[in-house]
């Protein structure tokens, strides 16, 4: 093996360890842009012809019927507009913690795909913090202009139902 041959590999693993790292500050900035009410830079996170769904688990194994599907940054801004302005009673405080992620990088390095779970807990005034939703992403993304962006996300969440009054960004 020649010493090109050597640095090449001993490269390989440090690349896809920056990806991965990349990949993951992006998982969790877009949990906390949702958590922090900052819609529009949530937005921003995802690749012009995003899609963004969610699904119960019941479905997502058998019926494939989708809670929402929004296709495009167009479907997103409508998502956006809602959360910001249409909903008046007060949402509370969210929080999202994530764990368990897998990263698989496809071997161009400008796409990749992961797998993680979520559990999201919801505070309104005068209340305690409480289980809202959890379950698991399923996402996949692109590298676009020099930066990962979201270019898929189907939300699994473990219940065959939402809480009530449930508008918030899973």
């Amino acid at each position: 093996m020649s010493v090109s041959q050597n640095v090449a590999q001993a490269a390989a693993p440090a690349n896809e360890y920056a990806i991965e790292k990349e990949i993951v500050a992006l998982i969790h900035r877009v949990a906390r842009y949702s958590d922090e009410k900052k819609f529009l830079e949530w937005m921003d996170l995802f690749a012009e012809n995003a899609v963004y769904g969610g699904i119960t688990s019941e479905n997502y194994g058998e019926t494939g019927l989708y809670l929402f599907r929004d296709k495009g940054k167009g479907a997103l801004h409508e998502r956006v507009a809602f959360l910001k302005g249409l909903w008046q009673v007060p949402r509370g405080k969210t929080l999202h913690l994530i764990t368990n992620i897998e990263i698989e990088i496809d071997p161009s390095g400008l796409a990749a795909s992961a797998n993680s779970y979520f559990l999201m807990t919801r505070t309104g005034e005068m209340e305690h913090s409480k289980l809202h939703a959890c379950g698991r992403y399923f996402d996949k993304f692109v590298f676009v202009d020099g930066a990962w962006l979201v270019g898929e996300r189907t939300v699994v969440v473990d219940s065959n139902m939402l809480p009530g009054e449930f508008t918030d960004l899973l």
